[in-house]
């Protein structure tokens, strides 16, 4: 029970702009945000500049409950070739640890 079904969402902060809210769509996977997977999205954006934050979360429906472990996020700049890696190691999940299901990191 450390994957999900719910709509996730993404939004990057840089040091030039930021995304606003994406739903993350796509994955290089056929099912995705499932128990120890690694799930591969494109986002497409203006250029952002050095990146300094993200807020992650998901919208708490799915058959399966809305319960999510995320260890991290690494995002790959294009333009720099640089990766930027955001820890979370928590629950995003509105029965466990204060009932976030979005998270700054």
């Amino acid at each position: 029970n450390a994957g999900t079904e719910a709509d996730v969402y993404i939004s990057v902060y840089g040091e030039r702009s930021d995304t606003g809210s994406r739903q993350l769509l796509r994955s290089q996977k056929s099912k995705k945000f499932l128990k120890g997977q690694t799930d591969f999205f494109a986002v497409g954006a203006v250029y952002l500049g050095c990146l300094h934050k993200i807020v992650i979360g998901h919208n708490g429906l799915g058959s399966a409950g809305n319960r999510w472990f995320l260890a991290k996020i690494v995002i790959k700049d294009p333009v720099t070739d640089l990766d930027f890696t955001f820890l979370c190691h928590r629950w995003l999940d509105q029965g466990q640890d204060y009932g976030n299901i979005a998270r700054e990191l």
